[in-house]
């Protein structure tokens, strides 16, 4: 069996490849497309099942997953600017064309996000309702989408520099601190997905969307928690008002962007369309992985 990884790059795809390393059957060959080969984890090069090929979702030319019978697939950030939209249409198209020139790939999975079911109103997420329209009609026998809760990993990603001060705090845009939502880990993202790539048994139905989410749901004042526990020192939460997400995000992310990170953070607050409990929602089968935020966030913390 041979499963290919496009890309491979991100702490998703990484934590995908490293558990079927570790507990896929030897007869299954892991191949992962990077677009920088000089980025593959050191620790994969132990293991003679794993290939790294180069290739870019950017460039339909690169992409080669022929031979391959699942591949797991997701639309990477775009950060510097250009509109997000029209790049997260090329990569999902670049991708389905690669699989369908392959020929034989049984299974696809791409890694979504709540909230996609939306093409309007969640900003930043519609890169993964463009992403979801386009693979939805690959001409392959199986498609899954797993819409993934917040990633529980991103506390620390987005709040590095306060965290490391003398006072400590962290930024939230999730208000009130109170509120909680369903987040999860990349460790169990990756178990959820090796599990489902190697499995032999046929979803449901096609395509089959189902939701990951953590083991429960968590506020950011359980995240406050969490770092306080993990540093050993009281760590401070500052609350980001919805009127005070612009000049937040400005810091952040170039002008073009703002709003739409605006828009999506805003979209999961309260009376928000992808608040959790809202009618719009579509109701789907929920996976819940097993790691506590807690444990997360002291990984993250190392």
């Amino acid at each position: 069996m041979r499963i290919t990884i496009v890309p491979a790059g991100p702490k998703t795809s990484a934590a995908t490849i490293r558990r079927l390393l570790q507990e896929g059957p030897t007869d299954v060959d892991v191949y992962g497309i990077y677009r920088n080969l000089s980025k593959v984890p050191a620790d994969f090069g132990f293991h003679e099942n794993f290939h790294a090929v180069y290739g870019d979702v950017e460039d339909a030319s690169s992409l080669d997953v022929g031979g391959s019978d699942a591949v797991m697939t997701s639309t990477p950030p775009f950060l510097t600017g250009e509109d997000p939209f029209v790049k997260a249409e090329q990569v999902s198209r670049n991708v389905r064309d690669a699989i369908e020139r392959a020929g034989g790939v049984k299974r696809l999975m791409l890694l979504s996000s709540l909230g996609a079911e939306f093409e309007q109103g969640v900003g930043e997420i519609k890169t993964n309702h463009i992403a979801e329209k386009i693979l939805q009609n690959t001409n392959v026998p199986e498609i899954l989408f797993v819409r993934c809760a917040y990633f529980m990993e991103n506390w620390t990603l987005f709040n590095s520099q306060t965290l490391k001060g003398p006072e400590p705090y962290f930024n939230s845009v999730i208000t009130p601190l109170e509120f909680q939502l369903p987040m999860v880990a990349v460790e169990d993202i990756g178990s959820t997905f090796a599990a489902e790539l190697l499995s032999a048994h046929a979803p449901p139905s096609k395509p089959y969307v189902f939701a990951l989410h953590g083991p429960r749901e968590y506020s950011p004042l359980d995240v406050q928690v969490a770092f306080s526990k993990a540093m050993e020192k009281q760590v401070a939460v500052k609350a980001i008002a919805k009127d005070e997400m612009a000049d937040f995000f400005s810091a952040l992310f170039p002008p073009s962007l703002v709003g739409i990170w605006v828009e999506m953070s805003s979209s999961f607050l309260p009376g928000g369309i992808a608040s959790p409990g809202s009618e719009g929602l579509e109701n789907l089968d929920i996976v819940r992985g097993q790691v506590g935020l807690e444990k997360a966030i002291q990984d993250g913390s190392n």
